[in-house]
């Protein structure tokens, strides 16, 4: 992987950010095909998000049968927590065929996640990974206390030893974003698209209590 050029494109993440916030017109949000542009798209649509009190995306008729004709083409894959409080179509005003969004309670990662997210970005031709985790996430919370029972104890295994001295949930829920983050990146598939700048992977943090998404 190359680390230089995954750098640098961390670095340019917080450009996007500020130049989603002075405003983007509708048709080039549109068409936005790079990593750069995706992630504008995807903040400019949390910022309305906010504001709204109802999804204005496109959900009609003509493009449900649009997608199933042609197929899909979603600009990103959003990596997130089951967690009901979190629905990423309307944290980002996407509609149908916009997101490629796979979740699990914690948004931890294993081999069908990894395998989910190279499709989503080899054959699907999405532009950005997005490890979105969120605040009061009770997959943590569980991971902290050290306990569960049935196969909730596989996800708790897998987020404690990364919240190790963790100093409270909001560090733990940002550990556990990184860990997440950190197993993408052992895919060859997404760490060579990373590297070469075809695609970015980020992390962020949902807050419930506002609807934000903060960059991390």
């Amino acid at each position: 992987m190359k680390i230089s050029r995954l750098i640098t494109l961390t670095l340019a993440i917080p450009m996007a950010f500020a130049f989603a916030a002075c405003g983007r017109d509708a048709e080039t949000d549109d068409k936005a095909s790079t990593p750069e542009q995706v992630i504008a798209k995807l903040v400019r649509g949390n910022e309305q998000y906010q504001k709204a009190i109802k999804n204005n995306a496109d959900i009609s008729n003509e493009r449900i049968k649009d997608t199933a004709d042609n197929g899909q083409s979603p600009y990103a894959v959003i990596v997130t927590c089951s967690d009901s409080r979190v629905p990423p179509e309307h944290i980002f005003l996407a509609g149908i065929g916009d997101l490629f969004v796979i979740r699990t309670a914690g948004n931890v990662v294993g081999d069908f996640e990894l395998g989910s997210i190279e499709y989503g970005v080899k054959h699907l031709g999405a532009k950005v990974v997005v490890v979105l985790g969120h605040t009061k996430c009770g997959a943590v919370s569980a991971a902290m206390g050290g306990h569960a029972e049935g196969y909730i104890e596989s996800i708790v295994d897998e987020i404690k030893p990364c919240i190790q001295g963790a100093a409270d949930a909001t560090q733990a829920e940002k550990l556990n974003i990184a860990h997440s983050y950190d197993k993408i990146l052992t895919s060859e598939i997404v760490s060579e698209l990373s590297g070469s700048g075809e695609i970015a992977v980020i992390q962020a943090v949902y807050d419930i209590a506002t609807g934000k998404v903060e960059l991390l």
